[in-house]
């Protein structure tokens, strides 16, 4: 196991109550699953996540932040909105709030599952922007006038997703063992 300072952030805390320090085998990596899962989400915004082609000559590749940008210069400011908070704000706000779980709070105090409980309804409501691209992609694959090929943007922000659900997921369950041994 790696002693350096980076890899000791990033595995887990050295406070006796957190649950980055109670954690045991592959557990002490998820605090690794959720800097991951973050850097996904970023990658996932920056790269194109779809090629949209109309009439066989015109082409576009899209990545999150040129369709926010898009939404912006169309005054379409009810999909900008939505789609910058369930896009971004919502999946950085949970791993933030999962990774302070993770490092800094004390698994048996009160307000430690109602946190987690927060940061796992976060999460929930962060894959409503994959499923709203799946629509969307559906949608033009449709049409008549336009083709879609996905790119691995959009494979990289659903993976930065799902990745943050299962590590609250099985913190949750860490912290429920830890509640019974107590």
């Amino acid at each position: 196991m790696l002693r350096l300072p980076a890899a000791a952030a990033l595995l887990g805390a050295r406070d006796g109550s957190s649950l980055a320090a109670r954690a045991r085998g592959a557990d002490r990596l998820l605090g690794l699953s959720l800097f991951a899962a973050a850097a996904l989400l970023v990658v996932g915004w920056l790269v194109p996540i779809m090629t949209v082609r109309r009439f066989l000559f015109f082409e576009d590749r899209i990545s999150v932040l040129q369709a926010l940008e898009a939404l912006l210069e169309r005054q379409q400011y009810l999909l900008f909105f939505t789609m910058l908070i369930f896009s971004m704000l919502l999946p950085l706000v949970k791993i933030f709030l999962a990774w302070r779980l993770w490092r800094r709070h004390d698994v048996l105090a009160e307000k430690f599952d109602i946190s987690l409980k927060r940061a796992e309804i976060l999460g929930r409501w962060s894959m409503l922007d994959v499923f709203l691209m799946a629509i969307a992609v559906a949608a033009v694959n449709l049409s008549l006038i336009a083709d879609v090929h996905l790119h691995w943007g959009l494979y990289a922000l659903s993976g930065g997703v799902l990745l943050s659900l299962i590590a609250t997921t099985r913190m949750s369950a860490i912290a429920a063992r830890i509640r019974r041994a107590a």
